[in-house]
């Protein structure tokens, strides 16, 4: 009997989320095993560093230990007693005429090494479990953590719709593709939710990985093709003419005014609405801002110009609650006031927002006020300084992007901004 399979054993290839440099200490051993034309990607539960793995007999080098103080005999012995165990699995289940599966070849290889309860715990348990740690590790907003159990929900509801039990076996390419169908058909969802939703499922996902929880790391390859996620074109923000004209507007109602004020704050800075809430006089430093980001927990400095040192001398005598700098009201009602703003400002130019569901593209056209929220703020200041030649390695460490490809998106309307101002020569 001819079998079709190979087994080789690798190291995990994982870039460091700071410094995008590959990892080389410490590493997740995986075992690649293909057969009939399938792949599994089974976690050894064995780690060790890069140095001390020979890629040439797949093995850790002699006379070595990895952190866990498993010495490389060890090691090595276990990798041959995985090799030969799941052969053993491949080859009885073809003389036994079973066209065996992925899932097949897991749970008998868990079987065998006495593996198949790893954890108690059942799926949902420890994504509440997951939720607990992460939002307290990284103090995540009452929005984020609203975010994650929205899609915790999401998951329980898939679940009992479909009458199967999730478990980290199960979710593999198939198990993608259902997931999406019924975001999209059941939940109504668009392609940029789905994408944003997946992303939280792997954020999960990678860390039940790193906790033992889960060895299937089939979910490291699905990426799938989701229409009008790689670049978001419904960007809309302020051109500079229209920014100077709501600066410098006469308004009578005072909440209107100060969300005005704190609203331009954030077009002159690029402040997201989570740092201009937080912001405290103490945070005033001279002629910069020097702040920790709320959602990105990183340190930043941003120069004040006139308009924003202007909007802090207006409200330097309020005493605002907890030493605040402005009055920021709460996100939901400075988005309210925000159209009503654009509005009373005549900012009524049609503005086409594009978005799919699956490969049908849908458009709708809006007058721009109805669009306008706390973000275009910081949409806003990055354009505008982009359109005023500022370079983008400036304007990254003032707003703490990290890639510059996120730019991208911005130079387009730049150059539409451009092309506008040129044609003033022509009138």
């Amino acid at each position: 009997m001819k079998l079709k399979s190979n087994i080789n054993f690798r190291l995990e290839k994982r870039k460091d989320k700071n410094t995008g440099e590959l990892i080389t200490e410490n590493i997740p051993i995986i075992l690649d095993f293909t057969f009939d034309g399938k792949r599994l990607q089974f976690f050894t539960g064995l780690r060790i560093d890069k140095k001390k793995w020979d890629e040439n007999t797949q093995r850790v080098f002699r006379n070595n230990q990895n952190k866990a103080d498993i010495t490389s005999s060890e090691i090595n012995d276990r990798l041959d007693t995985l090799k030969s165990t799941i052969t053993d699995v491949y080859k009885e289940a073809k003389i036994l005429k079973i066209n065996p599966s992925i899932q097949f070849i897991r749970e008998e290889l868990k079987k065998r090494l006495g593996e198949s309860n790893i954890s108690k715990q059942t799926f949902f348990d420890l994504f509440v479990e997951f939720m607990e740690s992460e939002s307290k590790k990284n103090d995540w907003t009452s929005g984020t953590l609203k975010k994650f159990k929205t899609n915790y929900n999401h998951l329980k509801q898939f679940e009992n719709l479909k009458h199967f039990k999730i478990e980290f076996e199960n979710i593999d390419e198939v198990f993608f593709l259902k997931y999406i169908d019924y975001q999209r058909n059941v939940l109504d969802h668009r392609n940029t939710t789905i994408g944003k939703n997946l992303k939280i499922f792997k954020w999960f996902l990678n860390w039940a990985t790193k906790k033992g929880y889960n060895t299937n790391l089939a979910y490291k390859d699905f990426s799938p093709d989701l229409k009008g996620t790689t670049r978001n074109n419904n960007i809309v923000i302020l051109t500079w003419d229209e920014l100077m004209h709501l600066y410098k507007l006469n308004i009578s109602k005072n909440y209107l005014d100060q969300v005005r004020d704190v609203f331009c704050f954030c077009c002159f800075t690029g402040l997201r609405y989570s740092d201009v809430h937080n912001l405290k006089r103490s945070n005033i430093k001279g002629d910069t801002i020097v702040f920790t980001s709320i959602k990105t927990d990183e340190s930043l400095i941003i120069d004040l110009n006139s308009y924003s040192q202007a909007i802090l001398d207006k409200y330097s005598g309020f005493p605002f609650k907890d030493n605040k700098s402005l009055p920021v009201i709460s996100n939901q009602k400075m988005n309210e006031y925000l159209k009503e703003l654009g509005k009373l400002a005549g900012f009524d130019s049609p503005e086409t927002t594009v978005y799919y569901k699956g490969a049908k593209r849908f458009e709708q056209t809006f007058e721009k006020w109805e669009l306008m929220t706390t973000h275009m703020g910081r949409k806003t200041f990055v354009t505008n300084a982009l359109f005023l030649n500022i370079p983008s390695e400036v304007i990254q460490q003032w707003t703490g992007h990290k890639d510059h490809k996120v730019f991208e998106k911005y130079y387009k309307i730049v150059n539409q901004q451009r092309r506008t101002e040129m044609n003033k020569f022509n009138r």
